[in-house]
């Protein structure tokens, strides 16, 4: 063996033997890279009850795992906070308590920044964001998911947009008017729409027109793809795991994957256990058992909001709860596919989400040093966190300001 091969070896041996320090050190800067990143959680929903059942306006009752204190703890700067109400049936009077339930949990958003003078502002545009991070306030972006509360009026949408909502997903666990859901409930027709039905194309052209951003997680593949081909601007999947980790009808396929990203879109990786870690058979078996007990049977529907939360800590305690390790091994997996410039990240918390290692939002840090551990840059740390999501919808509004 040659002087210059033997040294090359022997250099190679000391930088493997060093890695193992080097990524450790590069995890002790977490604290300081995290504080210095605009960070920014791009799916979070409020805390229970689930179901507010259409009251007037209610105060949110239970644990907030993401809470204002808790943002602030965890170095998270940013939010897009969810409207949510869960599919139901298709009449009138089921989409009039839908319609209310949503404009109270709207209100409720709002009241965050009201409630909170000098502490919480909501952003309507990235440099809103930018700007309210900066002079270290909490920023909140209203998203709307499932546009069942909308019955079949197009109309609502400018009418939430002028409320402050800039980011719209189409479904939830069910088929509505406007699209097939990933997770059509019983009494739904798998593919009803064949995709989207003529209101959703509506939808996304009125989005586009109002420069709001459209969520595409939730939906079958054929109203993903559609909606992808369809939309003048970048689109983002707020909280979606990847199947080529784990086969469940709500993670992305690498074909979304690929879409996305050639629309310059975006995707959240969600830190949701059941997206992260299969459950296994006889959990799910055990899960189906507690939800026939409870007589639920298209998702939710009625049930109270008490047996609602019951059935709900019951199915997740029997969940293997994913870590943050896992979670970021299906972020790496989304680079790997389709590139750093369209991944972000997402918790989902109040809503199921959360991991070992990052259970509500004080613990952001520790999914800024697993990055670090890595080998990511604080470049594409910031990009993870808030520089993708802000481009797109940046995107969205410039798109519509053309128009």
């Amino acid at each position: 063996m040659t002087l210059n091969r033997r040294a090359s070896l022997i250099s190679l041996a000391a930088l493997l033997a060093a890695a193992p320090a080097l990524a450790q050190d590069r995890s002790a800067q977490a604290p300081r890279v995290h504080d210095r990143t605009l960070v920014l959680d791009a799916h979070v929903d409020l805390p229970a009850p689930y179901d507010w059942n259409g009251a007037a306006a209610p105060a949110p009752t239970g644990q907030d795992d993401a809470s204002i204190d808790l943002l602030r703890a965890g170095g998270v700067d940013a939010a897009i906070v969810s409207v949510f109400v869960p599919q139901g049936p298709r009449t009138p009077e089921a989409y009039a308590r839908a319609r209310a339930e949503a404009d109270a949990k709207l209100d409720a958003i709002l009241a965050l920044a009201s409630n909170n003078p000098g502490r919480v502002e909501i952003a309507r545009t990235p440099r809103d964001v930018r700007r309210i991070a900066g002079a270290g306030r909490t920023a909140i972006v209203v998203g709307l998911l499932n546009v069942y509360p909308f019955g079949e009026d197009v109309g609502e949408i400018a009418r939430l947009h002028a409320r402050g909502v800039r980011v719209l997903g189409f479904t939830h666990a069910g088929n509505n008017a406007f699209a097939d859901s990933s997770r059509p409930q019983p009494r739904d027709q798998a593919g009803e729409h064949g995709g989207l039905s003529p209101l959703g194309r509506a939808a996304v052209a009125e989005a586009n027109r109002l420069g709001i951003l459209l969520d595409v997680s939730q939906l079958s593949t054929p109203a993903l793809l559609q909606t992808v081909a369809l939309s003048r601007a970048p689109v983002i999947a707020s909280h979606s795991g990847v199947r080529g980790r784990v086969d469940s009808p709500r993670n992305l396929t690498d074909e979304e994957l690929d879409a996305i990203r050639a629309k310059g879109g975006v995707v959240g990786v969600v830190a949701f256990s059941s997206y992260l870690r299969a459950t296994p058979p006889e959990v799910q078996a055990q899960i189906r058992e507690i939800r026939a007990r409870y007589g639920a049977v298209n998702g939710y529907e009625g049930l109270t909001a008490e047996q609602r939360q019951a059935m709900g800590r019951e199915t997740q305690a029997l969940q293997p709860r994913a870590t943050v390790s896992e979670f970021v091994d299906s972020i790496d997996y989304a680079i790997r596919r389709i590139g750093v410039d369209h991944v972000a990240i997402a918790s989902d918390f109040n809503h199921g989400g959360g991991v070992e290692g990052w259970r509500n939002a004080g613990e952001a840090r520790a999914v800024t040093a697993e990055l670090l551990r890595r080998g990511y840059s604080n470049a594409d740390i910031a990009k993870l966190w808030s520089g993708n999501v802000l481009r797109v919808l940046g995107q969205a509004q410039a798109l519509a300001a053309q128009s």
